[in-house]
């Protein structure tokens, strides 16, 4: 599926920019509101967690809209590809009223199209579509 596809590929900015700036990256203007250039040493560690919850949520994509082969039950990824769906709708609001204008401008875009593209895999992978 094209939905698949196109989110994958625009979901790969964001965790690019989490594993940058978990490594000390001076890229802080696009993230947390711009609230440091570069993230001090005992916050980087915060980045792990959502960093493999990205990664986790770009493979649920893909195997929702059968892009990969199925390794769990398709049932249990149609639900995490709503989760997922419903969370990056959050997160997408998250970005789109931040104080920083980098991360509005650059990372609102990629925010909005891959929650879009999770939305339209979550209810393709149903039935009645």
């Amino acid at each position: 599926m094209i939905a698949s596809i196109i989110g994958a590929i625009t979901f790969l900015p964001s965790i690019a920019l989490n594993i940058a700036l978990g490594l000390g990256a001076p890229l802080g203007d696009y993230a947390m509101n711009g609230k440091h250039k570069v993230v001090p040493q005992e916050i980087r560690r915060a980045f792990i967690v959502p960093t493999i919850m990205q990664f986790v949520a770009l493979f649920i994509l893909l195997f929702a809209g059968k892009i990969l082969p199925e390794i769990i039950p398709y049932m249990i990824t149609r639900i995490f590809c709503f989760f997922f769906a419903l969370y990056l709708t959050f997160y997408t609001a998250t970005v789109l009223f931040s104080t920083s204008r980098k991360e509005r401008c650059v990372m609102g875009p990629f925010a909005i199209i891959t929650a879009i593209c999770f939305w339209v895999t979550a209810f393709w992978s149903l039935d009645w579509i």
